[in-house]
């Protein structure tokens, strides 16, 4: 059952507003240190991302240097085609519309995982390639990113602050485990998105659910935590 908010806390970008939080959000945990990872192989990014319109727009304006820095042209990052994917309407993601990006065959080998992934993954090496872009240049992430790739593997689902649902697909998220909490983990991005005053409301509630975390069915598991 998701647990009501104090009040409607709105997104920098206007959407989504939430309005409530799953507590699982609290208990479920998973190995967060994403590039000090040795076992899942950006597994989270090999079906390519959700990306809302204001995102897209933000890449266009970086194209030419973004080009030359992937090697792929602007063409082919995005399945906005129509006959493909599409630009569809959401109201819940900032702008009110979103497409995904492309996804792309990896080179053998490089992952035992998944044969395809997100064409802004590093195809040799590791990691979101406009993720490491923007740290070179000092530009915030938050501008380029998709946000459903920031916020992972927390989510929002009708105003619901919520785990990413791959929680609920058995073996789906590799790295679902021992670790930190969604929460701690996802605490930075969820302050940047949607403000200090959700972040004290939600710190406030987390003690009410520390402990063994419960999975979908009910039943409740041991993990141990990692620092």
């Amino acid at each position: 059952m998701a647990r009501p908010l104090s009040r409607p806390y709105p997104c920098v970008f206007g959407a989504p507003v939430l309005s409530a939080v799953d507590p699982r959000l609290f208990q479920f945990t998973y190995f967060a240190a994403c590039m000090d990872c040795t076992f899942c192989k950006d597994a989270c990014c090999q079906y390519g991302a959700d990306t809302e319109t204001p995102r897209v727009a933000a890449l266009e304006g970086i194209a030419p240097e973004l080009e030359a820095y992937l090697g792929v042209p602007r063409a082919e990052w995005f399945r906005e085609d129509p006959e493909d994917f599409g630009t569809l309407d959401e109201p819940e993601y900032p702008g009110g519309q979103y497409t995904r990006t492309q996804v792309v065959e990896l080179p053998a080998g490089r992952s035992e995982h998944n044969e395809w992934a997100c064409v802004f993954l590093d195809p040799a090496g590791r990691g979101c390639r406009i993720h490491r872009f923007a740290l070179e240049r000092n530009i915030d992430v938050h501008t380029i990113k998709p946000m459903v790739c920031l916020l992972f593997p927390s989510s929002f689902d009708k105003g619901v602050l919520c785990p990413a649902y791959e929680f609920d697909l058995e073996d789906e998220l590799v790295c679902q485990g021992p670790g930190p909490t969604i929460y701690r983990a996802s605490r930075d991005d969820i302050r940047w998105y949607f403000g200090d005053e959700l972040v004290a409301e939600l710190d406030a509630m987390e003690p009410e659910y520390a402990g063994l975390p419960v999975l979908p069915g009910g039943r409740a598991i041991p993990l141990p935590t990692v620092a």
